[in-house]
């Protein structure tokens, strides 16, 4: 089924996609968790040999992810950090105008 294929292929270019069955099944006309039975089935059946490498991409992805050095894992957290202290700084501004305007409301 050319449906199972587009997965296939797709898990393969990117195992860690998560709208993979939802595009494709949009794509085909058909119900998404219909297509993730068909593609369950069709790679417990053993058809393709194709369960067997996506599982191995997906390990190889998620290990990839998790090698992270503390050097970059610092230069991370300096980035987020600024950026929390970026959109709290713009959450003020409207808290501070609610202030004024509710205030001069009540005169």
């Amino acid at each position: 089924m050319k449906a199972i294929e587009a997965v296939d292929l797709r898990l393969l270019k990117n195992p860690l996609d998560r709208t993979i069955y939802r595009e494709v099944a949009n794509e085909f006309g058909i119900g998404e968790q219909s297509l993730r039975l068909w593609v369950k089935k069709h790679h417990a059946d053993g058809h393709n040999g194709r369960a067997p490498a996506i599982k191995d991409a997906v390990v190889q992805a998620e290990v990839k992810s998790a090698e992270l050095t503390s050097a970059q894992l610092e230069a991370e957290l300096r980035t987020l950090r600024k950026k929390v202290e970026k959109l709290q700084a713009e959450n003020d501004v409207p808290k501070r105008a609610f202030v004024v305007f509710s205030s001069e409301w009540g005169k």
